[in-house]
């Protein structure tokens, strides 16, 4: 285990084996890391996080918290992941990745309700670069985002799509 002795770490936190925290790094309490995890340098995650094993996030990367991250992923750097969202096994965020989870825009407005939904990606996503992820979108398992996309619905499994909004232009042969 190598923690950066500027990393600060939450007393209430899981870490497995072989994990790695680089410099600047806040961890905030309940969240759990797998075994052979790296986070990059000045990252946050939020209270409830948890990190799939050989899992890899790269600096500046915000997440909200009550995130789920899978096995096997890379998240890219200056990637922002919204609260209660869910990624898949084997997913690569490409860099500078954001993630909206509220559709409305209410939260915390007087008189407001709050319908807080977070994107949920499947296994063995690939998205690209730049990307916006809207709120309450599921993408389907294998599907390809083109860097720069607009995801404002839900993405089949095995689609390839890209655009601005992302539109279907193909399928994946598995």
């Amino acid at each position: 285990m190598a923690i950066h002795k500027t990393a600060l770490i939450d007393e209430n936190v899981v870490i497995g084996k072989h994990v790695t925290i680089s410099s600047g790094c806040v961890i905030y309490p309940n969240c759990e890391f797998g075994d052979n995890v790296f986070i990059g340098h000045n990252t946050i995650l939020q209270s409830n996080t948890i990190v799939g094993d050989n899992s890899y996030i790269g600096g500046l990367v915000n997440c909200e918290g009550d995130v789920t991250i899978g096995k096997f992923c890379g998240i890219n750097a200056q990637c922002h992941l919204t609260k209660y969202m869910k990624i898949g096994n084997y997913t690569f965020f490409g860099p500078m990745i954001c993630t909206v989870n509220d559709k409305d825009m209410n939260y915390r407005r007087e008189g407001h309700g709050s319908n807080l939904q977070g994107p949920i990606i499947g296994d063995y996503v690939r998205i690209g670069a730049l990307s916006l992820l809207m709120s309450g979108i599921t993408i389907g398992d294998n599907a390809t985002i083109g860097a720069m996309s607009l995801v404002l619905k839900n993405i089949p499994a095995n689609s390839k799509v890209k655009g601005h909004p992302a539109y279907c232009y193909g399928l994946i042969d598995i």
